[in-house]
């Protein structure tokens, strides 16, 4: 809202506002964009140890890096039913100690290379990755090798990496759009292992070492992994340092527990509400399984999502941000899985605005799978992902990313070639047709965290209400009625 004039400063006079606006220089229209740049990956010169490691090299010689990605085909999805976030916590604890260095040692190692390293763990994946000056290739190798082969995994390390998750987990667990994916993954994904998301401070607690160690036997083996160097390296000599830092690692001679198949159980549409007393706003999310990264029709669907809300100039944003001021915004995206991907929607909007949000949310996604769009929308944004594409690669993480996508999800070496040109040729009727295939409105898995006092009513209109606390426990919903939240274990 604009300001009032100040009494100190009388409004100007219509002869003044005009002797403004003629000195204003004249506005010009942007100049047009230029012919679209042919992008392609650099050639990945691939091959595999006799354990098993696959290695993938790419040679960038634009500047005198290198980053090393060590990427296993175990995460999340294939922790033990009752130890929910192993696979993250073990990845925690790597740089924490090896059979030849401390954590303070490791950190010294690290930071004298002027390098950095990282872990991180998604349903299908961990990935340990590790980046510094070329010419320290063979030390940076020698390093990621120990940490990932050699773990010490030491009884004080452990008790202290325990407090730090359990305060981290205390201060995430209350914040309204953590609950919001958290629950918005149990509700579509139910008993499958793609449901969890992180650790829980029960499985932190009873979590003990000899099962790291297990973990770690089992799944950090050569055979179940492969490596990504991107830099300034010669192919040659890098693999062979890789032949010398990770020919030595054993190979695995069990089999690995494999990801149970995924079935939607959703039979119906449910709301999920997340009691948050006296909350000032409400995060709403929706979800639903499509098609993974492997499945053609994966392509004209991430279309039809930029159409609907993967950018500030797609439908929801424009419509409910910009035009109904419901919300700071509102976006949807596709989050990549080796089985099944799963879509979400989600915006965070003031406690008296939840339901008109919920109304235009579902406006929207009514008639996203009813309605085909038009071929200005569907031009717009393939031209978004074609031409934003040339900047995902524009760096040597990036690359090593890419690189890490094909194999993890088995597409082809040309499949980043091949991208500009297959988001560029979907039309209208097959952004539509999978929209419409992957999206069943009526068994749409629904998260709201927010107020439960105030919107378990007006929310019924949406689907069948189930209420739960901020952290996971069933509310009678007669407890609300007194504004209380009494709760009952599940």
């Amino acid at each position: 809202m604009q300001a009032p004039p100040s009494s100190a400063s009388p409004p100007k006079q219509p002869e003044e506002v005009g002797l403004a606006r003629a000195e204003e220089a004249p506005r010009e229209p942007p100049p047009p964009s230029g012919p679209t740049r042919e992008v392609r990956l650099p050639p990945i010169a691939r091959s595999t140890l006799s354990n098993g490691l696959e290695i993938n090299l790419i040679r960038e010689s634009r500047l005198p890096l290198v980053y090393v990605r060590l990427i296993l085909r175990s995460g999340l999805a294939k922790d033990p039913k009752d130890r929910p976030g192993l696979s993250l916590f073990l990845a925690k604890m790597l740089e924490l100690g090896t059979r030849r260095r401390s954590s303070q040692e490791i950190a010294e190692a690290i930071e004298g290379l002027g390098a950095d390293f990282s872990a991180s763990v998604d349903s299908d994946s961990t990935t340990l990755e590790i980046r510094g000056l070329a010419e320290h290739l063979d030390t940076l190798l020698s390093l990621l090798a120990e940490i990932a082969i050699e773990p010490s995994f030491p009884e004080e390390e452990i008790k202290g990496l325990k407090i730090r998750e359990s305060n981290r987990l205390a201060v995430e667990g209350n914040e309204p759009s953590y609950i919001a994916r958290r629950e918005i993954h149990k509700a579509v994904f139910d008993e499958h292992p793609y449901a969890h998301i992180d650790l829980s401070l029960d499985s932190i607690e009873r979590l003990s070492r000899r099962e790291l160690v297990e973990w770690h036997r089992t799944h950090y083996v050569p055979n179940n992994s492969f490596i990504v160097v991107v830099g300034d390296i010669d192919p040659e000599r890098a693999r062979a340092l890789i032949e010398r830092n990770f020919g030595r690692w054993r190979k695995g001679g069990k089999s690995l527990p494999g990801v149970p198949e995924f079935s939607y159980q959703n039979k119906s549409r449910e709301i999920l509400l997340v009691h948050r007393p006296n909350s000032v706003q409400s995060v709403i999310a929706v979800a639903a399984p499509v098609p993974p990264p492997s499945d053609p029709a994966s392509i004209p669907f991430e279309v039809a999502n930029q159409i609907l809300g993967g950018s500030v100039s797609s439908r929801l944003f424009l419509d409910l941000r910009e035009r109904r001021g419901l919300t700071y915004g509102a976006y949807s995206s596709v989050d990549e899985r080796v089985q099944v991907s799963l879509f979400r929607a989600r915006l965070a909007t003031p406690t008296a605005q939840t339901v008109a949000a919920m109304e235009g949310l579902f406006e929207h996604l009514e008639r996203f799978v009813r309605e085909p769009p038009t071929s200005e929308e569907v031009k717009n944004a393939s031209r978004y992902l074609s031409d934003s594409f040339p900047l995902q690669i524009d760096t040597f993480g990036r690359l090593a990313w890419m690189v890490a996508y094909l194999r993890l999800f088995n597409l082809p070496d040309d499949h980043w070639d091949r991208y500009r040109q297959a988001v560029l040729a979907v039309k209208e009727d097959e952004a539509f047709q999978s929209a419409r295939r992957a999206i069943d409105l009526d068994r749409l898995a629904i998260v709201v965290v927010g107020d439960g006092t105030k919107l378990s009513e007006p929310l019924r209109r949406w689907g069948s209400l189930r209420l739960i606390s901020a952290d996971g426990r069933a509310i009678e919903e007669s407890a609300l009625r007194g504004g209380g939240a009494s709760a009952s274990a599940q």
